[in-house]
């Protein structure tokens, strides 16, 4: 679902959804004269189904309260992890308010990464690298690396996700920020 305020925007993003037709679906059928669409650029079959709408519809009701709640835990994780020596947790500038789909912490450099991952996981919690570097996989590399994006490489490999989720409860937040000092005080 995309929304927008520019009315450019609109017909553009409602022209490529349908593979680029002049004219939408609803109108041709709806219409009691034959109308030949044409196709005024190259489209896609972007259109959720009708169970997708209405399910989303749905889901969209219960938004506030999702992210209401992840925020509290965002900001609960950063009272848990904000003395532990060389972590770096993510902050939201005054001009924003994060929905928190992630928190993603930075390592301090003298820990391996995968190795923190692994004891975090070996304790039942699962974590994610947290960012991929797209320039540095193989079908963008052909070959060879062809960009320097220092910043970025050292993102992903010294950055995990931690988990977020609405449901997440006290307990398991303490768990999660506990287990994650042991491994990086070790």
């Amino acid at each position: 679902m995309l929304t927008t305020s520019s009315p450019e925007f609109d017909r553009k993003l409602k022209l490529l959804r349908q593979h680029g037709m002049s004219v939408p679906d609803t109108v041709r059928h709806g219409s009691p004269q034959v109308i030949f669409e044409g196709y005024l650029e190259v489209g896609y079959n972007y259109r959720m189904t009708d169970m997708q709408a209405a399910v989303g519809r749905k889901q969209l009701m219960k938004l506030p309260d999702i992210v209401a709640r992840r925020r509290i835990l965002a900001s609960r994780y950063t009272e848990l992890l904000g003395n532990i020596e060389g972590l770096s947790l993510p902050a939201e500038p005054e001009w924003a308010r994060s929905n928190w789909q992630s928190y993603c912490v930075r390592l301090p450099s003298r820990v391996d990464q995968k190795e923190v991952m692994q004891k975090l996981l070996d304790q039942g919690i699962a974590t994610r690298r947290g960012i991929m570097c797209s320039h540095r996989e193989a079908p963008y590399l052909n070959g060879k690396q062809r960009h320097d994006l220092r910043q970025s490489e050292l993102a992903q490999d010294h950055s995990i996700l931690l988990p977020l989720y609405a449901q997440m409860n006290e307990d398991d937040l303490l768990r999660v920020a506990d287990t994650l000092k042991i491994e990086l005080q070790s």
